[in-house]
């Protein structure tokens, strides 16, 4: 009888060592998301990318819920989507995003007319392309970052002139949610143009999700060519 006590309370006790690592290991998803949603704060996030700070939000109190009820591992994972929500907060809110230059304080010559304003729309035409996301996320690489900047900087010296921004997915994924995430794609290409003292009556985004792919193939590289954004002149 001694014995099964013994055995009984080992169990006990070996069970509680283990629920007490499994909680330290959930309190350092939970601090890594908070620090990761602490950046986007100090960044501005809640203006210059809501939706994703909203998520980031939401998902880290669902998080904390969780592992105060005990679902460690179920709170863990969700702790790292919150955590993966919040960089995309973070990386969506370049300094300044939520400030709408002035035109007058931009230093850059302006022009409305004429032959400079005709060859800085012909350089704009030819910096146009097209930005690639990695899979189911809209961050906006850093090497494309150089590229919208050379953009934003034609923008501003032709006032008159606006830009439509495309976003497109690959098939996987709903209908529904491509859409969702094609504009999600659009709008950060716009934010960070808005970012670099762009006007914003200058920029129009539009989603088209999967219905426009550039590559019908089933392979990663066909899916890689159509999760783009694409910049036109209407």
């Amino acid at each position: 009888m001694l014995a099964e006590h013994r055995t009984s309370l080992a169990i006990l006790l070996t069970a509680a060592s283990v629920a007490g690592c499994a909680k330290k290991t959930a309190d350092l998803e939970l601090g890594l998301a908070d620090q990761a949603l602490q950046k986007a704060i100090a960044r501005n996030a809640q203006e210059c990318a809501p939706d994703q700070y909203q998520a980031a939000e939401q998902r880290l109190a669902d998080a904390r819920r969780l592992a105060e009820e005990g679902d460690v591992d179920e709170a863990k994972r969700i702790a790292q989507e919150a955590e993966s929500i919040a960089l995309q907060a973070l990386d969506a809110s370049p300094p300044g995003c939520d400030t709408v230059f002035a035109q007058n304080d931009v230093s850059e010559p302006t022009s409305t007319f004429g032959e400079d304003a005709s060859r800085i729309v012909d350089d704009l035409s030819e910096a146009l392309g097209t930005i690639y996301f990695d899979y189911n996320q809209y961050v906006i690489r850093e090497e494309s970052k150089q590229s919208l900047t050379e953009v934003a900087s034609l923008l501003r010296q032709v006032p008159n002139t606006t830009l439509d921004i495309e976003g497109h997915c690959d098939v996987r994924g709903s209908t529904e949610y491509n859409l969702h995430l094609g504009e999600r794609r659009a709008r950060s290409v716009m934010k960070y143009l808005l970012a670099q003292g762009v006007d914003p009556d200058q920029v129009r985004t539009i989603s088209y999700g999967e219905e426009r792919p550039v590559d019908f193939g089933s392979t990663e590289s066909a899916h890689a060519a159509n999760r783009r954004a694409e910049l036109r002149r209407p």
